[in-house]
Order: C-alpha cells, then sequence, then structure tokens
C-alpha cells in the first residue's frame, strides 16, 4: 500500500535534489475532460455527437457537424474539498478558483454541393482537458514516531562531514542526501550520536543508555497541502462533411500545462520538558511550480448509417511534453533555550520530458424526433507507456522511474454517458456520468464524475446559454507524512476529497 502513498506523500518531504516523480508523470498525463457546460452537462459522451465547440478536443470530427459559424466563451467555477483522518482526528478544508474551460470559434464554408463534400469547416479551440486542484490537511498527535526520526535513520552510515558545507564543498548538491537532511542538520534538528560520526538522532529523540534511541514525548503533527493549475489544449482544426452521412476531422494540438504545489509539515513538543535536545517546533515547506508544453496529432470521424444514430471514433496521438520544474524547501526550528533557526535550500530548476499515452475512443448516440438524445462513449489509455527522459531525450537517468511506471500502471478504462432532453423549444434538460478505472489499482480507486444543467435558446435562434455543475463523488487515498523507520511504522492515514465544477457558456452564431 505504502508503494504509491510514497510517491504522493512522503517523497515532497524526503526527495532531494529532483523534483520529478512517476507520480507526476502519471498525473499529468491524465484527461479529465472539461470543455463547455452543454459537453460537461453531458459526461463529455460527445465522440458520436460532435456539433460542439468542447467536443472538438474529444472528436475533431465534431466541427464537421456544423453548418453554421460559431464563437463560445465558457468560464468556470472550480471548487475543491478534502477531509484528512490521521491519528484519529479529522480534518478539513476547501477553496474556490476561477478558471476558463474553453473559448473558440469554427467557420462553416459550404460547398453548395448536393452530394460529396458538402461542407467544410475550420476552427480554433481552447479547451480544458484536466484541472489538479486539491487541498488537504492533517493533524494529530504521537508519541510513537516522527519526521526527524525518519531523517536522521535514512542518514545511516554517511558520514558527518558530508553534512557540513565547506567553501568548496556544498551539501545540497551532493547527490547522497536529500535536501531535507541537509537542511535539519543546519537547523540543529539532528546531531550525531555520542560515540559514532555515521549514526545520528533527532531532535525529538532521546538516547538512553548510550545507545537506545526513542522519540522524547507526543509531538503535535500537522500537515497542510495546496496544489492549483491544470492541462489545457489549444487546438488547429479542420473538418469536413461528405453527403451527411461521412464526417471527418483532425486537430493539431498545442498542449499548455501548469502545476502549483504548495505543502507544510510541523512538529511541535506538547511537554518541551520532555526532551533532551531542548526541542519545541520545527517546520519543513516545500513549493514546486511545473510549466510543460506540448504537441499531439487527433483524427476522428462520425457516420450516420441512418437517421438519427451517429457512430464515431478516435486517435490520439502521444504527446512528447517539454518540462520544466522550480523549487525550493525551507526548514525552521525552536528550541526552549530561544535559538530559532531559518535555512533556505537553494532554488531547484530542472528540464525534463514526459510522454503521454496514446489514446482512442469509440461511441455511440441516438436522436428522438429532435427533442431527447442518448450517447455513450469508451476511452482507453495505458499509461503504463508513459516514459520520462532528460532534456535531450536520453531515458537513462529516469531508468527507475519508468520502471516503476511499467510495472506497476495500468490500462485506464473510461465510459462516458449522457442525456439531453428538450421539454419546451427554448430550453434542455441534460445528465451525465464518467467512470475512469484506476490506472493503479493497488492504490488509486476508480473515479466516478456526475454532472447535470440546461440550456437556453434565446428567442432570435443565434444566442445560447448553458449552464452545468459536475462533481467528482468521494475519492480516497491512504497516506504518510514520512517513511518507516527503524522497525517504526510511519502513521498512516486516509484523505478523502471531491471537487465540484461549475460551468457558464455563452455561444452566438453566425
Amino acid at each position: 500500500m505504502k508503494k504509491i502513498t510514497t510517491i504522493l506523500f512522503s517523497l515532497l518531504l524526503t526527495a532531494g535534489v529532483s523534483a520529478q516523480t512517476a507520480g507526476e508523470a502519471l498525473l499529468f498525463s491524465q484527461q479529465h475532460y472539461e470543455g463547455t457546460a452543454r459537453t460537461l452537462a453531458m459526461g463529455n459522451a460527445f465522440t458520436a455527437l460532435g456539433g460542439d465547440l468542447g467536443a472538438i478536443v474529444i472528436n475533431p470530427a465534431s466541427s464537421a457537424i456544423y453548418r453554421y459559424s460559431q464563437i463560445t466563451l465558457s468560464p468556470s467555477i472550480i471548487s475543491s474539498s478534502g477531509q484528512a483522518y490521521y491519528l484519529g482526528n479529522y480534518s478539513g478544508d476547501s477553496f474556490t478558483r476561477m478558471a476558463m474551460s474553453n473559448l473558440g470559434f469554427v467557420m462553416a464554408f459550404d460547398t453548395g454541393n448536393y452530394s460529396g463534400l458538402l461542407n467544410y469547416n475550420f476552427g480554433i479551440t481552447l479547451n480544458r482537458t484536466n484541472s489538479f486542484n486539491s487541498i488537504m490537511a492533517a493533524r494529530g498527535r504521537t508519541d510513537k514516531s516522527s519526521l526527524l526520526g525518519s531523517i536522521a535513520a535514512g542518514l545511516s552510515g554517511v558520514h558527518v562531514s558530508a553534512l557540513e558545507s565547506t567553501d568548496s564543498y556544498d551539501a545540497f548538491y551532493n547527490n547522497n542526501l536529500s535536501w531535507p537532511e541537509v537542511l535539519a542538520w543546519e537547523t540543529y534538528l539532528l546531531a550525531n550520536t555520542p560515540d559514532s560520526d555515521y549514526d545520528y538522532i533527532g531532535s525529538t529523540e532521546n538516547i538512553y543508555d548510550g545507545s537506545i534511541i526513542e522519540v522524547g514525548g507526543h509531538l503535535d503533527q500537522t500537515y497542510f497541502r495546496k496544489i492549483r493549475g491544470g492541462n489545457s489544449a489549444f487546438s488547429f482544426n479542420f473538418g469536413g462533411n461528405i453527403s451527411d452521412f461521412f464526417f471527418f476531422g483532425a486537430n493539431l494540438n498545442l498542449q499548455s500545462l501548469n502545476y502549483e504545489l504548495n505543502e507544510t509539515y510541523g512538529e511541535s513538543a506538547a511537554n518541551t520538558r520532555d526532551f533532551q535536545d531542548g526541542f519545541e517546533s520545527m517546520t519543513s515547506t516545500y513549493w514546486q511550480r511545473t510549466n510543460g508544453s506540448g504537441v499531439n496529432l487527433q483524427f476522428g470521424a462520425i457516420v450516420t448509417p441512418f437517421p438519427g444514430f451517429r457512430l464515431g471514433a478516435t486517435f490520439t496521438t502521444p504527446t512528447w511534453y517539454d518540462m520544466t520544474d522550480n523549487w525550493q524547501r525551507n526548514m525552521t526550528s525552536s528550541f526552549v533555550n530561544g535559538n530559532y533557526y531559518d535555512v533556505d535550500s537553494p532554488l531547484g530548476a530542472y528540464s525534463y520530458k514526459i510522454k503521454t499515452p496514446m489514446r482512442w475512443s469509440v461511441g455511440a448516440a441516438f436522436t428522438f424526433l429532435d427533442r431527447a438524445l442518448i450517447s455513450a462513449d469508451y476511452e482507453s489509455a495505458d499509461y503504463s507507456t508513459i516514459r520520462m527522459a532528460d532534456d535531450n531525450g536520453s531515458k537513462e537517468v529516469f531508468s527507475e522511474e519508468n520502471n516503476e511506471i511499467n510495472r506497476y500502471f495500468k490500462r485506464s478504462d473510461i465510459v462516458r454517458v449522457g442525456a439531453e432532453l428538450w421539454p419546451i423549444k427554448i430550453m434542455g434538460l441534460r445528465v451525465g456520468y464518467n467512470y475512469y478505472s484506476s490506472p493503479d489499482p493497488e492504490f488509486f480507486d476508480a473515479r466516478h464524475y456526475i454532472s447535470g444543467g440546461f440550456g437556453i435558446k434565446f428567442k432570435n435562434g443565434k444566442t445560447t446559454l448553458d449552464v452545468a455543475y459536475r462533481r467528482s463523488l468521494n475519492n480516497s487515498e491512504n497516506f504518510t507524512l514520512y517513511n518507516d523507520y527503524s522497525g517504526i511504522e510511519a502513521p498512516e492515514g486516509t484523505y478523502t476529497y471531491s471537487r465540484g465544477k461549475l460551468v457558464f457558456t455563452l455561444g452566438f452564431k453566425f
């Protein structure tokens, strides 16, 4: 269980110079489409439907359905909430922010033909394909283990001189040391044991009889993490309509990614008299900013075997992202004698590449007398094919991460279903559901989304307003905040979270 838990949580506290992980490569490769309010409300089940600017990034043939030109604008409000159960305590937090789920236009050109190529269309769209927003807070009290105990145990076998920076040597750039280890040493939260220059003890620990090391007393542990950002696809689209039977399209998708992580971990003594070192409190903070850009090609088709029934299919090539990470760590310490230390690590920066999986989908849709429709999609992405490489394209430096990806990550089966009903001519009602099987069943649960909304056509028939809301059903993950050490198991908690999105779309036909 703690295999991926370590990737997602404790690695953020114990990693060294590098910030790039298999867990992040998986996060950056996933797609949870947003689009317009209409596509979102119907669960983005648009592989066979088309005819919506939010669906162009799902199936490029969507533009070929248009017999008119249109502009859409889709601002959104994203809410994230999370609750953690840790050391017998429940802690929760939430936040809300604005985003742009869709922006684009399509131009339709009628050829005047009665058969063959009836129209061809060009479109440019910006569609959000994933959001990373999440928040987590955890707190609890224990006298069994500590982060500093984990760090001290991890240093066993390293000579004390390796931690001492000089004019000609910087311990932060020793590949055998993690930055939290160096920071803990420089803030006097670590010391070598009295009889060894190769063994260490944390300030939260006491030593008895010269060799027995235990946590000195009760510690109040706190943790906070906030993540923001997402993926968006800027699509250049071409579509064509052959005899209202076969619709085809292609996209050149320019991908952009931004990811912001801030986290803080703290330990404080419930009673400072319990600690031989005079320990009072410590904090470890970390921030990371990741930006990426990539490109892929996408092809799609829709056919109408008979009126009212459509079948669709798409294929998307892998994307090679060019990624840049920037990050920094800080650690503070305070002691009962009044000493206080505050040390920053250097600024970390690294450029690398991620290749995402290729994707394909199929779908079917049926309309009833232009008053109702149902639609269903199946999409597949094999996340074991993700690959990481350095800035020159060499995978050797990421051999451990790539082996981990190939060993643990699986294919994800994605099902999207949606329905729409127009009880009156000017208003439509919509519902949708999404299922994402886990890309790593050993840790991640399957994801489920439900959605709904409505659409209004104004009297001129050229202006539309759509509103949708999507919510993820409760998802949970187990976590630890530091690694097991010296036969001591780190406390394991459970994090339950949900995310909501409210989207408004204004559409203008011309």
